[in-house]
């Protein structure tokens, strides 16, 4: 526990840091590391997936990471659907040059292209929050998304310990409860309103709460999601190099699904 808790001040630290005061450019090298090293992780879950595979899949998603920063914001989306179409293209392809045992063949393509679409395709959506365009809005914008996510995590694991009686989906997360959920969200919602009354005022009360409501909710899904694929592939963390905390994806798991919703919420829905 005592290690747990010391991984997640320096690590909560550290993401704080990057996101109100690190330039936008090493701002946002430093998501693309974390997110291409959540989709490595994944790559390299116990399957049939090959070096070369990984190596495929890598480099795919990191494309798919460098169209969102690169050229003018206007021509973003057809980048992005174009990057993803040639990059999924090019891992089918890969697997057809080198098919293998062919029992395995689709599953190996099956994983890449989870891979590509779970891990890389929802971290470039994230990476939005970062352009330069965005300015000191997207930086609150993260920040609103990173309290939302991790204070749910956090006040669920501890409500759900105190309280937990009725589990929420025994047969993909054992621990998780549906009182530890509701902790989960006041956690969201308080977290969000103190970042609204700190730094960010000009976000709209009920955008705010609606977001932490949402957003939680879909981090608490997104958590679920990495479970099932844990249980799937009988491993208990994604990586191993957080003390306490498993690997890049065990971390990233909610935020993959709350940072997008941040960005259409706040940039396009509730401007």
């Amino acid at each position: 526990m005592a290690t747990k808790i010391g991984t997640g001040v320096v690590l909560a630290a550290l993401a704080l840091s990057a996101v109100l005061w690190a330039p936008w450019w090493l701002l946002a090298v430093l998501l693309g590391v974390v997110v291409v090293g959540a989709q490595i992780e994944f790559l390299a879950l116990p399957g049939r997936l090959d070096r070369t595979d990984k190596a495929i899949g890598a480099i795919g998603g990191a494309a798919v990471l460098a169209v969102v920063l690169v050229g003018d914001q206007a021509g973003i989306g057809p980048r992005l659907a174009g990057t993803l179409a040639l990059a999924s293209i090019g891992m089918l392809l890969g697997v057809l040059a080198r098919p293998g045992r062919i029992e395995d063949a689709g599953i190996r393509a099956a994983q890449l292209l989870a891979g590509m679409l779970y891990v890389a395709f929802l971290g470039a959506l994230a990476m939005l929050l970062v352009r330069d365009e965005r300015g000191v809005d997207g930086r609150y914008a993260i920040l609103m998304v990173a309290v939302v996510t991790w204070l749910n995590d956090t006040m669920a694991y501890f409500g759900g310990k105190l309280m937990g009686r009725h589990k929420m989906a025994p047969r993909v997360s054992p621990n998780k409860t549906w009182e530890g959920s509701v902790w989960g969200m006041f956690g969201s919602v308080g977290g969000a309103l103190v970042v609204r009354a700190l730094v960010w005022p000009e976000a709209s009360l009920a955008a705010t709460i609606g977001f932490a409501l949402v957003g939680g909710a879909l981090g608490q899904a997104g958590d679920l999601v990495e479970s099932l694929f844990k249980r799937t592939f009988a491993v208990k963390d994604s990586g191993g190099l957080l003390p306490g905390h498993g690997g890049f994806l065990d971390r990233i798991d909610a935020f993959l699904f709350t940072a997008p919703l941040g960005y259409f919420w706040f940039f396009h829905w509730f401007q």
